[in-house]
């Protein structure tokens, strides 16, 4: 039998699996997230596991198995003919670069998404582009099985790179290996990288990899367009970089509350390097809906209120959920908010889509008795290529509404 049957592919061995006719058009049309539910028999095939997908014994795909969440792993390619093996990842970190060619030319930005996943060709793998440093992010342990070879592409690839930061998804025994240095130079200490010309601190060697890309365009409009003058409220600031914005675009004041403490310095340091006196900002490490219900006992109010909620964070007393919590939080914003004033919103979340998260931002404002108008939407840059046949993946979404009081 055909499924029983193993290949060899390039340089590895693959075993041939029978799915339904459903599941072929599905891979066919582009969907790239491996599912075993369409295999014609149960299979058990190891992470990292490479498989030649057929449908009554015609070709439909190559993919790799990797156990990650909602998937048992990703679509690599749907021509029979191509080997997966080095020659192949080094076209696509190829295509990967050329792609945005307009960022390593952009004087004002030099921190970019470089490789997004799916979309650029290999589901479960992201890299981040910082002032000539790759962080490599595997999302699943069975794409990392391969990373010697991913990397001797990437390096066939990619001439300019200094070096090389890997970060992990997926549970590891040593937490030392789960965000690392792993080839070439080390970053300085501070590295400094720029948005738009805002200026942000990594510290990749202290496994700091974490950052706003899917934001740049929409900080750039907080710059540009809605901070003049304003009183801001940044809350689940992080790094201080819609504060940033804020201030860079000439406002009045900000108010950063994170519940991360660690965040408080981060904030500072971003505000130093962008000639702004962290002492004339206000910063607090506690909890987003403790500072609202302050903020109204107090009766102040802000120009501008930013809501950019992580999916999941947990305090000391209470946590907040994307998916359960957002409803809640927004009606708890607007009573800081001045008549007139504007509210952005974000969602980074694969389980919220934009006409969901339309409907939540809908729901608040009839329920708390609040007209709002749309002013603008973003989302993330042109460098988190799309996959048109994996919605899912383009996660991140933002609202920018213009708030009055009373319904209209």
């Amino acid at each position: 039998m055909i499924n029983d049957e193993y290949i060899i592919v390039g340089d590895f061995y693959l075993k041939t699996i029978e799915i339904t006719k459903e599941a072929a058009r599905k891979y066919k049309d582009g969907f790239p997230q491996l599912s075993m539910r369409d295999f014609v028999k149960s299979e058990h095939e190891e992470d990292g596991s490479l498989i030649k997908l057929v449908s009554d014994k015609v070709f439909v795909a190559y993919a790799y198995v990797a156990k990650q969440r909602n998937s048992d792993g990703w679509i690599l390619s749907l021509d029979e003919h191509q080997y997966i093996n080095v020659d192949f990842y080094r076209k696509l970190f190829t295509m990967a670069q050329v792609k945005r060619t307009k960022f390593y030319y952009d004087e004002e930005t030099n921190a970019f998404r470089f490789f997004n996943g799916s979309a650029d060709g290999i589901g479960g793998l992201n890299i981040d582009y910082f002032a000539g440093f790759y962080v490599f992010t595997f999302e699943n342990q069975g794409l990392y099985y391969h990373r010697e070879l991913l990397y001797e592409a990437f390096s066939m690839a990619v001439s300019d790179a200094k070096g090389i930061y890997e970060k992990l998804q997926f549970n590891v025994q040593n937490d030392g290996l789960k965000r690392r240095h792993v080839q070439g130079e080390k970053a300085s200490d501070v590295l400094e990288v720029k948005q738009n010309g805002m200026n942000f601190a990594l510290h990749l060697n202290n496994g700091d990899f974490d950052f706003n890309f899917e934001e740049r365009d929409l900080l750039l409009g907080i710059k540009e367009k809605y901070a003049s003058q304003k009183i801001v409220l940044s809350c689940f600031s992080k790094n201080g970089a819609v504060a940033v914005a804020a201030k860079i675009g000439g406002a009045f004041k900000t108010v950063s509350i994170d519940l991360n403490s660690k965040n408080t310095s981060k904030i500072k340091e971003n505000f130093e390097l962008n000639n702004i006196v962290a002492d004339k900002q206000e910063i607090r490490a506690m909890d987003i809906t403790s500072y609202l219900d302050y903020a109204q006992k107090h009766h102040i109010m802000f120009d501008v209120i930013v809501l950019d909620p992580p999916v999941f964070v947990r305090g000391k007393k209470s946590s907040f959920s994307l998916n359960k919590d957002y409803f809640d939080l927004i009606q708890m914003a607007l009573q800081s908010i001045k008549d007139g004033g504007t509210m952005i919103l974000t969602a980074n979340s694969a389980t919220i889509s934009m006409k969901r998260f339309k409907q939540i931002v809908a729901d608040a404002f009839i329920d708390a008795d609040y007209h709002y108008e749309v002013e603008d939407i973003y989302r993330a840059g042109e460098d988190f290529t799309v996959d048109k046949s994996f919605a899912k993946g383009n996660t991140f979404k933002s609202i920018i509404v213009s708030v009055s009081k009373g319904r209209k």
